[in-house]
């Protein structure tokens, strides 16, 4: 009866021992954690967080710029588009598949000049998805500064050249 009575305790602390282990983790990336994901989708209930809400009805995704940082950044479509191709890439890298055979699959320059720039990075398929995107949104945003520059550049010239236009009818009509 005593041997009884010690295995039914035995039973009775490993059984909850087992359900204070077992708390609830989240899956944040490849990394999973004891507390909730910043701006990311919570993966344990499986919808959104209120941040992840926040940004349904745009066309850009914030994601944390490192996973120890959490100062977030936006990524268009193109651009995530573009970092998923790049992930592709990695993991076919990842399993032998070289430079030279990945760019004689490639159907169109876009694509050969992603897969040298894939190649260029060193780093797991996850930082190399992210300096992609990180890249990606660094050219549209110097593409956007370049393009308002123009638009000044063109303004100024317009208003440079009426304003010059003028004085050379001014300085004619008083010699004469």
């Amino acid at each position: 009866m005593k041997s009884f009575l010690l295995n039914l305790m035995t039973c009775a602390l490993l059984s909850s021992a087992q359900v204070t282990l077992a708390a609830t983790t989240y899956r944040c990336g490849n990394s999973f954690q004891d507390t909730p994901c910043a701006n990311q989708i919570d993966h344990k209930a499986g919808k959104p967080t209120k941040s992840a809400n926040a940004n349904a009805g745009t066309n850009t995704t914030t994601v944390g710029a490192k996973s120890g940082d959490l100062s977030p950044y936006q990524i268009d479509a193109d651009c995530k588009q573009r970092g998923d191709a790049a992930k592709k890439i990695m993991w076919l890298r990842e399993i032998g598949k070289t430079k030279e055979d990945q760019l004689s699959n490639a159907q169109d320059e876009p694509t050969q000049a992603l897969i040298h720039e894939v190649y260029s990075n060193r780093g797991s398929s996850l930082d190399v998805k992210n300096k992609i995107e990180q890249s990606c949104m660094q050219q549209k945003e110097q593409d956007r500064l370049a393009e308002q520059l123009l638009s000044a550049a063109k303004k100024l010239k317009q208003r440079d050249g009426s304003t010059s236009t003028k004085v050379t009818e001014q300085s004619s009509n008083s010699h004469q």
